[in-house]
């Protein structure tokens, strides 16, 4: 699998997974650096620094996987993909589900690359 992280990053990331960790999603305990009515924007701990100059993400305020999300929440992500995202970032990746870190609540990567 080819990795967005430098073997710094990599490590960083893999340290992390490996500590003690709480109970508590970590999605839901990140800060807003923007908020909405039904999403966050967060800042990424872990980012693809190979390719990110910015790397935040897009979350839904509620603990919900994609399947989940109701129907305000579709029609607000809809409207800050158009008018937040598009004009302000380069990339909005979001993994496939072999490869989600949290599967239980949805996020997007936002990217500014180098």
């Amino acid at each position: 699998m080819v990795s967005l992280r430098t073997p710094e990053g990599k490590q960083k990331y893999k340290e992390y997974l490996q500590s003690e960790k709480s109970d508590v999603c970590p999605l839901c305990e990140k800060a807003a650096i923007k908020s909405f009515i039904y999403w966050k924007v967060t800042e990424n701990n872990f980012p693809y620094d190979k390719i990110a100059k910015t790397h935040h993400m897009l979350v839904p305020l509620r603990h919900v996987a994609e399947e989940q999300l109701s129907l305000e929440e579709l029609v607000e992500l809809k409207k800050i993909k158009a008018e937040f995202v598009s004009p302000d970032y380069d990339w909005m990746l979001e993994a496939t589900n072999k490869n989600k870190s949290i599967p239980g609540h949805f996020h997007l990567h936002l990217i500014v690359g180098k």
